[in-house]
């Protein structure tokens, strides 16, 4: 029976990239140092890649969200500890002491971040010991094809690649005032224009809109089509969601959330407080593939449909075994350039991926990147 041999938290720097050098409002933007750019204030960013080995000389990769490197002392410091000459099949139990043994200064969070990170690794050990694609271990597929859409404003980019259905980046809030909404819907209608009348449009507004702003843009965008507003307020909001559900469901706008919240536990609260259309939990913060699959699990149940947040073999592997995720994110981390952490990754076309039956997730480290070529981040 093999035997987990060691826990490694290997850092990278991250590299440079759209989604933080760009303006896109964020809940830094109503201060005016911040403004221009999240790097102004997301600095020293780094990506961190776990790796569970065996004796054997067995590995699984997963990675944690957040984009600092703060749980990777976790990581090595307790959890290792927990984790070393125990058998990697007991995900389920090794999971629960990693969140038992970090109560008191977790919840939510960097240590859920660093037990994501964990959780994900070992779910691609387990896919490489018993030679099966993780999406098997998980149930099945459910679905023969992943639908994705493309995140980022770069839409006739997207649209050479095959995307017809783009999220956008929301690049103004509260703080910008009429001329920045005027900008905003400047980048929908013109996007809309590209696209055409069959394509989805969605909105990524990452905490930097309040309650009124939203409404008064809903309002404004709402003859372009617009599919969805996603995470416009901070995730504590519940309240404010739900006001906003209610005035945007109306205009045919779901509202649509879950990003940055952690576990079963605060996604249970997101659902009993009808807060969102629909769930966006991440597998590098929400708790790693196993907490994920619990999340989309509750939503089932209560007819709620989970689009998870981020690219990324885990996440299309979640999404492949889950009826209710209904389809993909593509965030196209290299358009500014950059060299991914991972070699291996399934790549879109016309809209759809595609999954081989690989072991694991199918992937690998990137070698030019342990060679010292520059990263673009993940997170």
């Amino acid at each position: 029976m093999e035997k987990i041999h060691d826990v490694e938290a290997l850092v990278f720097p991250s590299g440079a990239s759209w989604l933080i050098d760009t303006v896109i409002a964020n809940p830094m933007s109503e201060y005016l140092q911040y403004r221009e750019k999240r790097s102004s204030w997301m600095r020293k960013m780094t990506t961190v890649i776990v790796r569970v080995q065996t004796a054997s000389g067995r590995y699984g990769l997963g990675w944690v969200g957040g984009g600092k490197s703060a749980p990777a002392s976790l990581i090595e410091e307790v959890f290792r500890d927990l984790l070393v000459g125990e058998n990697p099949f007991d995900i389920e139990v090794l999971w629960e002491r990693m969140y038992r043994a970090s109560i008191p200064y977790g919840r939510k969070g960097v240590a859920i971040e660093a037990i994501s990170g964990i959780d994900t690794a070992l779910w691609d050990l387990l896919g490489k010991i018993t030679g099966q694609p993780v999406y098997n271990l998980l149930g099945g597929k459910t679905k023969d094809k992943l639908r994705v859409y493309a995140t980022g404003n770069a839409v006739e980019s997207h649209l050479k690649r095959g995307f017809r259905d783009v999220k956008l980046a929301m690049v103004h809030g509260p703080a910008d005032g009429r001329e920045g909404m005027e900008k905003n819907e400047q980048l929908v209608r013109e996007t809309r224009e590209r696209i055409g009348a069959d394509g989805q449009i969605m909105l990524d507004c990452y905490m930097g809109w309040n309650e009124a702003y939203t409404l008064e843009m809903a309002q404004r965008l709402k003859q372009y089509r617009i599919r969805w507003i996603e995470e416009p307020l901070m995730p504590q909001y519940y309240d404010g969601y739900r006001r906003l559900r209610e005035l945007l469901n109306p205009m045919g706008i779901l509202v649509s959330g879950g990003e940055h919240e952690f576990t079963r536990y605060g996604f249970r609260e997101i659902i009993e407080k009808q807060a969102v259309d629909l769930l966006q939990p991440d597998i590098g913060r929400a708790g790693g593939v196993s907490e994920v699959k619990k999340i989309c699990t509750i939503a089932s149940a209560y007819g709620i449909p989970v689009i998870l947040h981020g690219s990324g073999s885990p996440a299309y592997h979640v999404a492949m075994s889950t009826p209710n995720c209904l389809c993909s994110e593509y965030i196209d981390m290299f358009a500014g350039g950059g060299t991914p952490f991972f070699s291996g990754e399934p790549q879109p076309k016309n809209g759809t991926i595609e999954l081989s039956e690989a072991p694991g997730f199918g992937y690998e480290l990137n070698q030019e990147l342990l060679q010292g070529k520059e990263p673009a981040p993940i997170w």
